[in-house]
């Protein structure tokens, strides 16, 4: 029998405000092997991958036993962990901005994962270790900042720098949530050619069935579930497993009303960023009601399309109206519509965490809309916390306590908040940028039906970026694909 290299037995982990976020779980992964670990948002999922290298919150209270190879990682001291990380094992995160200072270039952030180890950066190994995850001219691009990278960019360079040292496992959190279909497969089939085990996190049923040797269902917490891939699929046990397994796909609703206006059109949108063409060209108007995708590969320009359309940056060159109300063009590069500023159009972000106040309790970031949406009506305390709590149970999470923070939240469910604050403003455009990357099916589906029913009930027009084309095609009245800055009819 082969020895494990990491082994969980019998662990609780209680974060400070009492909450058992895992309880009793136990697990083992050989060398070569890819144990998944899948569940619904907050059932204690990447709790378990940060814990198994030590980098829970300091006042998080373990017991039980990890051992990493013959290392046991309860307990034991900064200076252990910061040897074996890299390694031993490898981690992978699950939000790419989080792990990037917008300062630094994406370069020297690579050349951490030697100096950390008081070793010389290996310049060649960077740039080929991109260049195979799909980052084309790595030696130039790598240069730039990250804000100068899409998302799913971002992540390939965690991931090459997680593996520059081959480690024995590599400990991956949704490592493909901002990759599109193609880009999230090559990733899986990159990492699983490696010779490391690889404890995989994630809410993509059909990617974990096509690279995992064995599959753990999370629940609450606890692991309710172990077997071989196949076994989970053809045969599962537990009810709650049979549920994530369930189809998903529904059919698109063409509920409309008769007469829709115009809400928002782009004309002849591009940008620019230094020698980098983000936009090449880009046309596109919205009725209100209407539901439209947006689909393209990772560092396609969709992205930077709807900040564009949502009036956070101005183009390079064309013009966007709201309610044929001049909004910002090329010329001015200033947002020149008030509509602009009084919740019109209200964004939810790729990135949950980083748009969320880490020092906000959760009522006054869901409300702080109401700040801007209604500045002659003014609401108290307790009414804003009313108000928050409606859109709570509105969107699936009436049991999270108001005076919660978002680092007390899973990313899932941060998602949720960043969602509630959209709706708080009751706008007439919500752009969304991937607001399902981060949540398994079950919840990304309450999600989606969630923005349906508000695009038919108050008739607001959504616009959603995603890389999941089915996911769009399951919902959208329209889809439309961006390919290389162009979007195409």
């Amino acid at each position: 029998m082969k020895k494990a290299i990491l082994q969980f037995s019998n662990v609780n982990i209680r974060y400070a405000n009492g909450f058992f976020a895992v309880r009793g779980v136990s697990f083992a992964i050989e060398k070569g092997e890819c144990l998944a670990i899948v569940g619904e948002s907050g059932s204690g999922k990447t709790t378990i991958a940060r814990a198994a290298l030590g980098i829970l919150p300091k006042n998080a209270q373990v017991s039980g036993s990890i051992q990493l190879k013959e290392t046991e990682i309860v307990g034991a001291s900064e200076k252990t962990l910061r040897f074996l990380r890299g390694i031993v094992a490898g981690f992978v995160g699950q939000e790419p901005f989080s792990a990037f200072n917008p300062l630094t270039k994406v370069f020297d952030h690579m050349t951490e994962a030697w100096r950390v180890h008081d070793l010389k950066p290996n310049e060649t190994q960077i740039f080929t270790s991109l260049e195979k995850l799909g980052i084309e001219n790595a030696a130039t691009i790598s240069r730039k900042f990250p804000f100068q990278w899409s998302g799913g960019m971002l992540q390939r360079a965690v991931i090459a720098a997680s593996s520059a040292h081959k480690p024995e496992i590599i400990i991956a959190d949704e490592p493909t949530s901002a990759l599109d279909a193609n880009r999230a497969d090559s990733i899986l089939k990159a990492l699983r050619e490696t010779d490391a085990a690889l404890l995989l996190i994630s809410h993509d049923i059909n990617l974990v069935r096509k690279f995992a040797d064995r599959i753990a269902v999370c629940l609450n917490g606890e692991i309710i579930e172990t077997n071989e891939t196949n076994e989970i699929f053809e045969n599962p046990q537990h009810e709650y497993t049979k549920k994530l397994l369930a189809d998903t796909a529904k059919n698109k609703s063409d509920v409309r009303k008769e007469k829709s206006e115009i809400v928002l059109e782009a004309k002849n949108i591009s940008k620019i960023y230094g020698a980098t063409v983000a936009v090449k060209q880009a046309n596109l108007k919205i009725e209100s009601g209407e539901i439209v995708g947006i689909w393209g590969a990772s560092g396609s320009g969709k992205s930077t399309l709807l900040r564009i359309l949502a009036t956070i940056e101005t183009p390079s060159s064309g013009e966007v109206f709201l309610e044929n109300e001049l909004a910002t063009n090329g010329e001015t590069a200033e947002i020149l519509c008030k509509k602009a500023r009084k919740g019109f159009v209200m964004p939810i972000f790729q990135n949950p965490l980083s748009s969320l106040n880490a020092n906000w309790a959760i009522w006054r970031i869901i409300t702080e809309p109401l700040n801007a949406a209604h500045r002659t009506e003014k609401f108290s305390k307790p009414e804003k916390r009313e108000i928050a709590r409606k859109i709570l149970t509105e969107i699936g999470l009436s049991e999270v306590d108001l005076d919660t923070k978002p680092t007390w939240l899973s990313i899932g469910q941060c998602q949720r908040i960043a969602i509630a604050r959209a709706l708080t403003a009751n706008p007439k455009i919500i752009v969304a940028d991937e607001p399902t990357s981060a949540l398994d099916a079950p919840v990304a589906l309450t999600i989606m039906n969630l923005l349906e029913k508000i695009a038919v009930e108050r008739d607001t027009a959504i616009i959603i970026v995603s890389h999941n084309e089915k996911l769009l095609k399951s919902f959208c009245h329209r889809v439309l694909q961006m390919r290389e800055g162009i979007l195409e009819r």
